[in-house]
């Protein structure tokens, strides 16, 4: 699992490849896609903290993790703080190396994984450029029939 934090950015940031250039007209098109993205973050996030649980029964800073992403997703707005992660790059980088320093701190493992998972998911968030370019009729028809200035303005 800790591998895809690498693989996935690796092979499929910026892609061109048909079926990444139809997640990026969907992100870009549908709001139900975009909550659909935050619910899916949310549930793995759940899934990985239930089965730390499970491996590391007396692991004390799961419930500190879990805690934490639960008031984040209750009471931040996430989308402002995909958002916020994808377009301001200090922000994004000053999270990065938080999750690094959790990862080598004693009973922020969890923590450190939760971060990163967020951080994961912020890279294949819209752009609020590509936004307000979607919302003019005559930019989303150029959008959607040039892939690579697409793909160029969601990242």
């Amino acid at each position: 699992m800790m591998s895809a934090f690498f693989l996935v950015p690796l092979f499929l940031y910026r892609s061109h490849k048909n079926f990444m250039t139809k997640f990026c007209l969907r992100m870009t098109a549908l709001v139900a896609a975009r909550k659909l993205y935050r619910q899916v973050l949310l549930i793995l996030l759940y899934v990985f903290h239930f089965l730390h649980l499970c491996v590391h029964y007396n692991d004390a800073g799961v419930v500190g993790s879990t805690i934490a992403f639960t008031i984040f997703y209750v009471f931040m707005d996430v989308d402002k703080w995909l958002h916020r992660l994808h377009d301001d790059r200090r922000c994004f980088f000053t999270a990065a190396l938080s999750a690094v320093v959790f990862a080598f701190t004693p009973y922020l493992f969890t923590l450190a994984v939760t971060v990163s998972f967020v951080l994961l998911a912020a890279l294949f968030y819209p752009s609020r450029s590509i936004l307000s370019l979607w919302d003019n009729r005559d930019d989303r028809k150029v959008l959607v029939e040039d892939k690579d200035i697409l793909v160029g303005y969601y990242y």
